[in-house]
């Protein structure tokens, strides 16, 4: 995992928070690794780019509905 210099994210909203939880199952990732790779502070690896553009797009998502 690579970092992205930046400042510090907001918390993650209620459903968003549920969503990376559930999405993060059995990779080592937590809720704090979640906001970063949605927010573009941590970067994956290649091999779990798929979960990095669904937490992506449910932040976008989140940001559109605020």
């Amino acid at each position: 995992m690579t970092e992205a210099p930046g400042p510090q994210a907001p918390t993650l909203p209620p459903a968003l928070a549920d969503y990376a939880d559930r999405l993060l199952l059995g990779t080592g990732l937590d809720a704090f690794d979640a906001l970063r790779i949605a927010s573009g502070q941590l970067e994956l690896p290649t091999e779990l780019s798929g979960l990095a553009r669904a937490l992506r797009a449910g932040w976008q998502l989140d940001e559109g509905c605020a």
